[in-house]
């Protein structure tokens, strides 16, 4: 059979000036972005994050913080509105860390303890730092490294495989001319866009507005309207700029806990993250810990090709940074395997950055092939074209 395709139309797009909607007000300053926008009557609300990393909060002390000057109310455990966490949304389950403020569990350091809302920001940051909470500690675990105990293999979802196989990986092994057996890590990443993570809230005629600094206006509103139970139509998410967001901006308790408090005072309330809430707030880039095994023979050809990700989750959430992902896709050979590897530890929910899997996974899998190349004596770019899907002899 002979397929013809048509001519495709030039659209110009590439290599010719076009002028940016927002660009002019970006760089003027003009542009208006989430913690700047002006409400009548807003009030300000400051996050107050666990300092134990395990534990159980004994009492959140707030009538000497509620006698200062300008503090309106502070929400916890004890008062703050009820939210549904248990759906599932445009992504699938929410993170826990969303239901802020429903229990008195503590599952890492920097889960939301309480909000403090003052008529200022400078009062709501004042009172917030001298709030006293107590806790029940109890033992945690942080250590994340190579080989350790208690990882296991995640269940698959419909965001990441766990494990693929072809072949007999030790048998082509042992056959292979040449064999790369390395070990490769990566630290944890941390997301730090320029504009902070900000959220207003107000009710407005029955119908919540919220405006924020997002990457998918519709995504949030659809997550709010879930977790505070109200129909979808009642609720406006606006983003009018965003300074940033690399996978962060999404949804995180900064915008749950504006709504509670806009729901409690019955009037506009601002929260904006700081640079150190963000770590524990907003997710962040698992380490990881990768095995990389190919064997290939006297032309570079792979016979075998094995990639096993370890990387870390939290006790509340699980998330996996798909790390071998890529070479299902890039590298083909007679025996074929990759493996992702949680281990469950008391710390905050890791989630989606940038090049989520491929970055880290990317790193560890290309450095192998470079040193393969090396092994081979053949150049690293033609090894790579060697072994490309579908490419074989």
């Amino acid at each position: 059979m002979t397929t013809t395709t048509g001519s495709v139309g030039v659209t110009g797009a590439v290599g010719s000036a076009h002028a940016r909607v927002e660009g002019r007000d970006k760089v003027t300053g003009a542009a208006r972005y989430a913690g700047e926008i002006p409400f009548a009557d807003l009030a300000h609300g400051w996050l107050v994050l666990s300092t134990v990393a395990r534990g159980r909060i004994r009492s959140v002390e707030d009538a000497p913080v509620l006698a200062m000057p300008g503090v309106l109310t502070v929400l916890h455990h004890g008062n703050a509105p009820r939210v549904e966490t248990d759906y599932v949304g445009m992504v699938g389950r929410p993170s826990p860390v969303l239901g802020i403020f429903q229990h008195d569990r503590v599952p890492f350091v920097g889960w939301p303890v309480a909000l403090v809302v003052a008529e200022t920001s400078e009062q709501a940051r004042e009172a917030a730092e001298a709030l006293v909470v107590r806790y029940d500690e109890e033992p945690h675990d942080v250590a994340f490294f190579a080989g350790r105990s208690g990882t296991y293999t995640p269940q698959d979802t419909p965001m990441v495989q766990a494990e693929t196989e072809k072949g007999d990986l030790e048998a082509q092994l042992d056959a292979s001319d040449f064999v790369v057996d390395e070990e490769y890590t990566t630290p944890e990443e941390h997301h730090h866009p320029m504009e902070p993570h900000a959220a207003t809230a107000r009710w407005d005629g029955g119908r919540l507005d919220v405006v924020d600094s997002n990457q998918g206006s519709t995504w949030v509103a659809s997550e709010l309207a879930q977790l505070f139970s109200l129909d979808p139509a009642s609720i406006r998410v606006r983003s009018e700029h965003v300074g940033g967001g690399f996978g962060s901006k999404g949804l995180s308790p900064h915008q749950v806990a504006a709504v509670m408090a806009a729901t409690v005072l019955g009037r506009p309330v601002r929260v904006v993250l700081t640079r150190r809430q963000m770590p524990s707030l907003v997710g962040y880039r698992s380490p990881t810990a990768q095995r990389i095994r190919l064997g290939a023979d006297v032309d570079g050809g792979l016979r075998a090709f094995d990639h096993q990700a370890q990387s870390l989750t939290s006790t509340v959430h699980e998330f996996v940074e798909s790390s071998a992902v890529l070479g299902r896709v890039m590298y083909d050979a007679d025996a074929h395997h990759t493996l992702h590897r949680l281990v469950r530890l008391d710390v905050p929910v890791p989630s989606w950055m940038r090049a989520p899997g491929e970055a880290p996974g990317s790193f560890a899998l290309e450095s192998a092939l470079d040193e393969l190349a090396e092994k081979c004596g053949v150049d690293p770019i033609a090894l790579r074209a060697r072994n490309e899907p579908g490419t074989g002899p």
